[in-house]
């Protein structure tokens, strides 16, 4: 990371005066997402709650810095020359989700899995489907996470939005979910999200989430460093990883990367690969479905840094 990226020592402490914490200046980001690559960030903080939050924001604001909210970096792909920004993850009370009679109070920073097994302690049904994935509900809510044929915009009642150093709720209808999508103001990030499900025995959502466990270790690289579907379905009948298939991507290698032989959307890190392998297979494999299909798949995966994807010509 070059010294043109490299925080003050000024600006430091006035990101750690916000959020009542120490941050960390060059951490590998790599080490937080869950395809294990990716260089460091400018500066990594914490925030424990929702006036944290707002203050962290509000202080990059002020001092013109990028920023950068990082989930479970289950959908991200980090160049390997690293962001030159601000990285905020979600902590303490905003990791956490309580029951509120049929909803789930749910802090934007708790995995799917952690609030799936609270819905599940607590009686309450309709996360199932959801539960593997390897995400954060905030996260979730802002690309409307889905699997299965269900998405998680699909439980949403409100959700609680930092934008500006101020606090917003917005319901529903106000986030217009869409395929992958919502609609989120402009720097506006999710902090906590009211979840609305169903009650439910424990036998019941105790077998439903066994059987979509199932569903997804045989057709999916379960277990292995993936940054999740790399591509969106695109409109028609075959979905991406059906088209990337056809395309013969399957096994398809770059440096420690491989596109999986259990699905096509998946890329796998076997070990020691580099963002740069990641994303030359991203492109190997749009450009073979492009010149197969006329099909132009866009990207699921989020790009950190970087110089992006090759346009298709």
């Amino acid at each position: 990371m070059s010294d043109a990226v490299r925080l003050s020592g000024a600006a430091r402490a006035r990101l750690e005066e916000a959020a009542g914490s120490k941050g960390e200046a060059g951490l590998e980001l790599g080490r937080l997402t869950t395809i294990g690559c990716g260089g460091p960030a400018a500066f990594f903080i914490e925030a424990d709650s929702t006036a944290h939050l707002e203050a962290i924001l509000a202080s990059a604001s002020d001092q013109g810095l990028p920023w950068f909210l990082l989930g479970r970096g289950s959908n991200l792909l980090v160049a390997d020359e690293g962001w030159p920004g601000i990285v905020i993850r979600l902590t303490g009370a905003l990791k956490k989700c309580s029951r509120e009679g049929e909803r789930l109070d749910c802090g934007a920073g708790i995995t799917l899995s952690r609030a799936a097994a609270a819905a599940l302690d607590a009686g309450l049904s309709g996360l199932e489907p959801l539960a593997g994935i390897p995400g954060s509900v905030g996260g979730a809510v802002a690309m409307n996470a889905g699997a299965f044929g269900a998405a998680i915009g699909d439980l949403v009642q409100s959700v609680e939005i930092c934008l500006g150093g101020e606090t917003a709720v917005l319901d529903h209808d106000g986030l217009e979910f869409g395929y992958r999508s919502a609609r989120l103001p402009a720097g506006g990030v999710v902090a906590r999200a009211m979840l609305k499900l169903k009650p439910a025995k424990a036998a019941q959502i105790s077998n439903l989430m066994s059987m979509f466990s199932g569903r997804r270790a045989s057709s999916q690289p379960v277990g292995g460093r993936t940054c999740g579907s790399v591509f969106k379905n695109p409109p028609g009948e075959k979905s991406a990883g059906e088209l990337l298939e056809l395309a013969g991507c399957k096994g398809e290698r770059s440096g420690g990367a491989i596109v999986s032989p259990a699905h096509a959307n998946f890329i796998v890190n076997e070990g020691g690969a580099k963002a740069a392998d990641v994303l030359d297979l991203m492109n190997i494999c749009r450009r073979r479905v492009h010149e197969s299909f006329g099909v132009v798949l866009e990207p699921e995966v989020r790009l950190l840094g970087g110089a992006g994807l090759d346009p298709l010509r």
